[in-house]
């Protein structure tokens, strides 16, 4: 059986790789806490009444996992 023989990737492509990996969890570390905030704000006194209605029925389709973390008892 011959030997494994890794595949040539040039300097530049290497670099695209990573640029690419450091994006992808840049907007991953930036995206989920920002989409986070934004659901606890939907639940807010403050919110917009469609900011409100659509994070609830967000938050239905996952099982109200906010309403619980916060306390609030669930819309029916």
């Amino acid at each position: 059986m011959p030997p494994h023989i890794p595949k040539y990737i040039s300097p530049k492509q290497a670099a695209e790789d990573r640029a690419r990996r450091r994006a992808a969890i840049y907007w991953i570390v930036v995206a989920i806490p920002a989409i986070f905030l934004l659901l606890l704000f939907g639940y807010s006194d403050q919110a917009p009444a469609l900011l409100r209605s659509a994070t609830i029925t967000l938050d239905q389709t996952f099982g109200y996992p906010i309403a619980k973390m916060l306390g609030v008892a669930t819309p029916r």
